[in-house]
């Protein structure tokens, strides 16, 4: 069985859309203290729960703990709480986990068009061919005995938690475990839009840098947030 996870923080005007996608799976909505409508909304979709404090490595993990805890399943999808799947997902997901010790990421659609959306997604896809690093919002498939001897997300990155996995899946298994799923993953964008495409990436790259330095997460966060 393949179990969903979720982190949340006051996510009630996207996960509507997310929610109906997802069929029959184990859904593990891990919540970082939500006020909003997003509980009742995940537990009207027949959601697990996992509560505790924000983060978004620390609610990865929680949520995966939780899933873990039913044998049946067999593997993770890990999913924003703003992003849409396209009709097929599970067919080809069920293809992909064929693999058993391969990780994927789902291609980079943005649901919004112009110029610098053009731009991002090049970018994005230049990511993913040359360094082989996608991010969070394209989600991650990984199947449970792999991400166990990972030893799972790092509960102590609420940033870079995505990057932080990815390096130490092509550590231990090599940069061809980890491959690009048939189909898109649609993504909210809003806040490039209105922050400003170039602008948000160019802080983002900054913030990977830093990162790459060695400098401190928690100190990152304030300037990512």
């Amino acid at each position: 069985m393949l179990a969903v996870i979720i982190p949340t923080l006051n996510a009630q005007n996207c996960l509507p859309s997310l929610l109906p996608d997802l069929g029959q799976v184990r859904l593990v909505i891990s919540d970082g203290g939500s006020t909003d409508m997003t509980l009742a909304q995940a537990l009207d979709a027949g959601a697990v729960i996992a509560r505790g404090r924000a983060g978004r490595g620390e609610q990865m993990a929680r949520g995966a703990e939780l899933a873990g805890a039913a044998d049946r399943v067999s593997a993770y999808l890990f999913l924003h709480a703003d992003c849409h799947l396209l009709p097929g997902w599970q067919v080809v997901i069920e293809r992909a986990l064929q693999t058993p010790t391969t990780a994927w990421y789902f291609r980079y659609q943005p649901e919004k068009t112009g110029r610098g959306v053009t731009w991002l997604r090049f970018i994005v896809w230049l990511r993913g061919w040359a360094w082989r690093l996608p991010y969070g919002d394209q989600g991650l498939l990984i199947p449970r005995d792999m991400y166990e001897a990972l030893g799972g997300y790092d509960r102590d990155k609420p940033l870079f938690e995505d990057v932080d996995i990815v390096d130490r899946i092509k550590a231990k298994y090599g940069r061809r475990a980890l491959q690009k799923l048939p189909i898109a993953l649609v993504t909210d964008i809003s806040d490039h839009v209105s922050q400003g495409v170039w602008t948000r990436g160019w802080r983002n790259y900054k913030l990977l840098k830093a990162y790459r330095r060695g400098e401190p997460v928690a100190e990152l966060l304030k300037r990512y947030i």
